[in-house]
C-alpha cells in the first residue's frame, strides 16, 4: 500500500540493469529510510523496485504500465547505459511521462554519469558522481544529493496525504458555534486537510448523513449548553459508522465520548480551541507522528523552545541556540516557520521552558510573539513552563517590564543561571 491513498507505488526507480546494482539498491535503502523518517504519517511509503532478476520474466504490457499510471515519482538512474536502454527510456519513462509531463516536477534525474543527462530540461537533476566515478555512500556530497532528491519527494506526498484526509465538520445550529466551525475550517485547511465540501441540511435523512461520514477520515462536532437535535443526530451517527469523533463543547464535564480512537471532548471556552482542535485532528489522522519520532531522539534531553525572528536576529539566535546545547543536555526546539500561524508552536508542548531572543527585531514582533506564546500556553494548559525573554538591545527606551511568571534575561550569565535551574546537570558544562 502506498503513502498516498489511490496510488500503486510512491516512487518507481527505474535504472539499466547492467549498471552497478549494489549501488543502485544502497541508494533504494537509504531513500526508503529518509522517507520513512521525514513523512509525517504511520503509513510506509511503497517504493517500486524491480530486482535483479525480476525483469527477464515479466511482461511489460500486463503490469507495468497500471503501475506507472498511479506513481506519484519517477526517479531515472542516469548512465549511458540508461540511455541507450530500449525498455529504460521507451517504455518505463516514455510511460510515466503520458500522465506526468516533466513540468510536474515528477520526474527525477539521479546522474551516475555527468556526461549523460535526459533531453527533459524542467526537471529535475541531481549528480551523484564526479568525473571520476559514482559518490562514495556516506559522504558528505552522496548525503548532501540525497537530500536533494528526498525533500521535494517528502514535500509532495505530504500534501497528497493530508488532501486525502477528508474531515467532516458538523452543523451546529448555534450561531456562536457556527463561528468556531468557521475558525476551525480556515485552520485545517490552511494545514492541507480538506473539508467535506457539501453541507448536510437538518432535513435530509440519515442515509445522506451516514454516507458523508463514511467518506471522512474524522468528524468534529460542536455542542453549546442548549439542545440541538441536529448536532445530537450528526453526534450519533458518527459513533455508529465508528470514524475517530472530537467533540467541541461549552459544557466543561461534557459527557460525550467517541469511539474508540478519539481523543477527550475540547472545552471551547478555554485558551485557543481552534488550535487545540486542529492539533487533535493532526493525531487521531496519524499526522503528527514525526513529532513522536524526534521526541525519541531527544530522550535524556531537558527539551527547551528557542524562539527568535530569523531574518533579523539569526546570529543572535545561533549564538543562543550554540549556548544552550553546550550547556546541555539540552533539546532545542524551535517554530515551525513554513506553517500556518496556528501551527507554529505545535511541540511546545514537550518543552519544559521557552526562551525569546529580542535584538534588532521590531517591538510589534515580540508582542505579536509574545502573545502566540502566550496563546499555545493557555491553549495546552502548559501553565508550568518556565518563560524569559533575552533581551540584548543598545537602546533602555525599548525595554519592557516582565509580568508575573516571565523572567528578563540581559547578559549569557543571567541565561545561564536560567538553565542551570531547568537542568542542573547542565551547572558543570563546559562553555
Amino acid at each position: 500500500m502506498a503513502y498516498v491513498p489511490g496510488h500503486e507505488a510512491d516512487v518507481f526507480i527505474s535504472y539499466a540493469h547492467a549498471d552497478d546494482f549494489g549501488w543502485i539498491e544502497r541508494l533504494k535503502r537509504e531513500l526508503e529510510r529518509a522517507l520513512i523518517w521525514k513523512l509525517r504519517a504511520s503509513t510506509k511509503p511503497e517504493i517500486f523496485f524491480d530486482g535483479e532478476d525480476l525483469r527477464a520474466g515479466r511482461v511489460f504490457d500486463r503490469d507495468i504500465p497500471e503501475c506507472l499510471k498511479a506513481t506519484r515519482f519517477f526517479l531515472a538512474i542516469i548512465t549511458q547505459r540508461y540511455n541507450t536502454s530500449t525498455y529504460c527510456r521507451h517504455k518505463e519513462l516514455a510511460h510515466f511521462l503520458k500522465y506526468s509531463p516533466p513540468e510536474s516536477g515528477r520526474t527525477i534525474q539521479i546522474q551516475l554519469d555527468l556526461s549523460a543527462l535526459l533531453p527533459l530540461p524542467q526537471s529535475l537533476a541531481v549528480a551523484f558522481a564526479t568525473a571520476k566515478g559514482p559518490f562514495n555512500p556516506g559522504s558528505e556530497e552522496y548525503k548532501d544529493s540525497l537530500r536533494r532528491v528526498y525533500e521535494p519527494i517528502v514535500h509532495e506526498l505530504d500534501k497528497l496525504y493530508a488532501q486525502s484526509k477528508m474531515v467532516f465538520l458538523a452543523w451546529p445550529a448555534d450561531a456562536d458555534l457556527q463561528k468556531e466551525r468557521a475558525h476551525l475550517q480556515s485552520e485545517i485547511e490552511g494545514r492541507g486537510l480538506r473539508i467535506y465540501p457539501e453541507a448536510i441540511a437538518e432535513y435530509q435523512d440519515d442515509i445522506r448523513l451516514r454516507d458523508a461520514l463514511q467518506e471522512s477520515a474524522a468528524s468534529v462536532h460542536f455542542f453549546g449548553t442548549g439542545t440541538d437535535n441536529f448536532a445530537d443526530r450528526q453526534f450519533r451517527l458518527a459513533v455508529q459508522v465508528r470514524r475517530p469523533t472530537i467533540v467541541a463543547s461549552r459544557e466543561r464535564a461534557e459527557h460525550r465520548r467517541g469511539p474508540v480512537g478519539s481523543p477527550a471532548p475540547i472545552w471551547l471556552d478555554q485558551g485557543n480551541p481552534t488550535i487545540a482542535l486542529a492539533n487533535a485532528l493532526d493525531t487521531v489522522l496519524g499526522r503528527s507522528r514525526r513529532e513522536e519520532r524526534n521526541l525519541g531522539a531527544g530522550l535524556g534531553k531537558t527539551p527547551l523552545f528557542l524562539v527568535f525572528k530569523p531574518d533579523v536576529d539569526h546570529t543572535l539566535g545561533l549564538r543562543l541556540r550554540q549556548r544552550i546545547v553546550t550547556r546541555g543536555p539540552f533539546e532545542v526546539l524551535e517554530p515551525r516557520r513554513d506553517s500556518p500561524a496556528g501551527a507554529r508552536y505545535e511541540e511546545l508542548s514537550r518543552a519544559r521552558a521557552a526562551v525569546l531572543c529580542w535584538e534588532k527585531a521590531g517591538k510589534d514582533w515580540i508582542d505579536s510573539e509574545w502573545d502566540a506564546l502566550n496563546s499555545a500556553t493557555v491553549s495546552g494548559q502548559l501553565y508550568d513552563m518556565r518563560r524569559a525573554i533575552y533581551l540584548k538591545l543598545a537602546d533602555p527606551a525599548r525595554r519592557i517590564e516582565p509580568i508575573e511568571g516571565e523572567r528578563i534575561l540581559q547578559s549569557d550569565a543571567e541565561l545561564d543561571c536560567f538553565l542551570s535551574e531547568l537542568q542542573p546537570k547542565a551547572e558543570g558544562a563546559v562553555a
